[in-house]
């Protein structure tokens, strides 16, 4: 079961999207909860020009840099702490000043699973693009990790994006031992050109997580055409309120979630993403 939770802060609508979540998680699931905030400063160190005057200029900039990130740094402590008595939720904020992947990767040592808005950095005045920060954190977060886009989900229902792979199966066993989404409607979806392959595999799942306690229904779902646009015209139809996958998979579920066609969910996603390697 899900007892420790380390959420991401931020300021964009992204954050207060993925606040929110957390704040219902702890809410729901009864677990501990703890933000994080920092400076990172592999973004503060900006190139050297090759002009007389650049090394002076180069580190007042970076000094601007750096005092506008612990302003914000501050600011959303505050912020979180303020958030943390309204929901008369127990306040617990982490801060660090260095690599954030570093800090993270020692945050989440003694934590279930990381919460952050689609567009999460830690430094000021620069974003980062969503498909290279989940890689990173995905190439060395142990946890399983909640991507929340810039509104809040219409629905409540799970959907489950499962297509047999080991990655697949330890999202969906991941989510499961979690606990996440029990009392919600469970649909596993399941993408092949042959309809017996796809029922196949979405029963496979459904099964699993009815044994976990979830309602689960298998979707299976008869289709030649690409495995991320399916899915992604199944998120608009259904407008689940969680979607669960795995980081790679078989049929490219990397591909799914770094490249072109799903692109724009990924980079705002419809609904939380709970996503697992």
């Amino acid at each position: 079961m899900l007892q420790r939770i380390l959420l991401l802060l931020g300021e964009s609508s992204a954050a207060e999207s993925a606040r929110a979540t957390a704040f219902a998680l702890a809410r729901e699931t009864g677990a501990t909860l703890a933000g994080i905030t920092g400076i990172d400063v592999t973004a503060l160190d900006l190139p050297t020009l090759g002009r007389a005057g650049a090394s002076a200029l180069k580190a007042r900039v970076e000094a601007d840099l750096h005092t506008q990130a612990e302003a914000l740094r501050k600011r959303l402590r505050a912020q979180y702490e303020q958030q943390c008595t309204a929901h008369d939720v127990t306040f617990e904020c982490l801060s660090f000043e260095g690599d954030p992947i570093e800090a993270l990767h020692l945050a989440v040592e003694t934590r279930d699973l990381v919460v952050t808005g689609h567009d999460a950095g830690f430094h000021a005045g620069a974003e980062v693009p969503l498909p290279d920060l989940l890689s990173r954190l995905l190439a060395s977060m142990p946890r399983p990790i909640l991507v929340c886009g810039d509104d809040r989900p219409e629905g409540t229902d799970v959907l489950v994006a499962y297509d047999s792979s080991l990655p697949a199966m330890r999202a969906v066993q991941m989510f499961a031992l979690t606990g996440i989404g029990k009392g919600r409607r469970v649909k596993v979806v399941a993408v092949d050109p042959d309809q017996e392959g796809a029922a196949r595999r979405a029963a496979g799942a459904a099964s699993y997580l009815a044994s976990h306690g979830y309602a689960a229904e298998a979707a299976p779902i008869a289709s030649r055409l690409d495995i991320a646009e399916v899915l992604r015209l199944e998120t608009e139809r259904v407008k689940p309120g969680l979607l669960v996958m795995g980081s790679y998979g078989r049929r490219g579920w990397r591909e799914m979630l770094f490249g072109s066609t799903t692109h724009r969910l990924v980079e705002n996603p419809p609904c939380p993403l709970f996503i697992y390697h």
